[in-house]
């Protein structure tokens, strides 16, 4: 014999049932913790309250995991710690670099994890240039976040009024002849442009526009051989041989403190003109007024430098992988890429 339940009386049982079941999930849920995976990043630039906001933002926004950034050195002094730490294991998740031609050299350890196919919705959106900065031979070795802007020239009003010049120079010819006219006004007092000596990475990234505006490179096409040695590298070279030979530019370096720019050469007043980043602004007192102008042409073309801030993943754990992985994504998010952008005083590389 079959019994049958009248639905008046099944709904309520199912309602019990189901309450019950309810009950025990929350119970269940009441009692399990959310376990959290924490992992590192490193990082040449971030200021110890940017890490926190950042950290914060990210926990706030994936729970389950900790990312917890540490300042490690200066731009110049940063790479041979990140493969110091890939040498002995104990090499950060998350890699913040100011220049992303650090990672292919990283990439030769095995330790450093290809984006392709990871972050394609971010790494479609950034500008043509920027995207391929992070790309070597294929694979992409990071993605480019905020960059810091471009280099320029930044010129003292005052000197440049003294010594009756009535706009900055555009190209290397022009500013010769104003440094040479600006150093004789000042009876000595300044010089009239910077230009950065030592054996710092700025150089080189200073002087990279100065090659290509007179129509040489460092690399040929195929990044397998230097070609900087060449008819235009020699003539590049020269403009800076000579500003420094004719007392125009110091033939001294003002690089201190990690600052390899040189910029006290600029603050101190100790020269009209300099190259340099948006990040002088802080080094330059009220009292100097200055303008700011694109960066003098060569012979050939119009050129300047960029500054890229890349993130790349590192591997660690698989769940620390993962963490970073998302780290990632969350920084290349348009409010973070904003965040970043505004904090470096640079612009968003998207």
């Amino acid at each position: 014999m079959k019994l049958r339940l009248h639905h008046r009386f099944l709904w309520p049982l199912v309602a019990c049932a189901a309450a019950a079941g309810l009950a025990i999930a929350l119970v269940s849920t009441a009692g399990a913790k959310l376990t959290t995976t924490t992992f590192t990043w490193w990082t040449s630039s971030d200021k110890p309250t940017e890490i926190a906001t950042i950290d914060k933002a990210f926990h706030k926004a994936y729970p389950r995991y900790m990312a917890r950034g540490q300042y490690i050195a200066q731009s110049d002094e940063y790479l041979p710690k990140v493969i110091a730490a890939i040498k002995d294991g104990s090499q950060p998740t998350v890699l913040f670099d100011q220049s992303p031609s650090d990672l292919p050299e990283l990439a030769t350890s095995g330790k450093l994890i290809p984006l392709n196919g990871k972050v394609n919705a971010d790494t479609k959106e950034l500008y043509p240039g920027l995207r391929a900065a992070t790309f070597y031979r294929g694979k992409q070795l990071g993605l480019a976040l905020a960059s810091v802007g471009d280099i320029a020239l930044f010129y003292n009003k005052a000197d440049f009024a003294a010594a009756g010049i009535k706009k900055p120079p555009a190209t290397w010819t022009q500013l010769a002849a104003d440094a040479a006219k600006l150093t004789a006004t000042s009876g000595g007092k300044y010089k009239g442009f910077y230009v950065p000596t030592g054996d710092a990475e700025w150089i080189s990234y200073d002087f990279e526009p100065v090659l290509w505006g007179d129509g040489g490179s460092l690399l040929n096409a195929n990044q397998t051989k230097a070609t900087f040695n060449s008819a235009a590298g020699v003539k590049a070279l020269t403009t800076w041989v000579k500003l420094v030979k004719s007392g125009a530019a110091p033939n001294q370096s003002y690089a201190a403190d990690g600052n390899f720019d040189g910029p006290t050469a600029f603050s101190s007043g100790a020269v009209a003109m300099i190259t340099d980043g948006v990040w002088l602004e802080g080094e330059t007192p009220s009292t100097i007024k200055y303008g700011v102008a694109p960066y003098p042409a060569g012979s050939k073309e119009k050129s300047t430098n960029i500054g890229i801030g890349v993130v790349a993943l590192l591997k660690t754990s698989s769940n620390q992988d993962a963490g970073g992985l998302d780290f990632i994504k969350f920084l290349g998010s348009p409010r973070e890429g904003a965040y970043l952008a505004s904090e470096s005083g640079g612009l968003p590389s998207a």
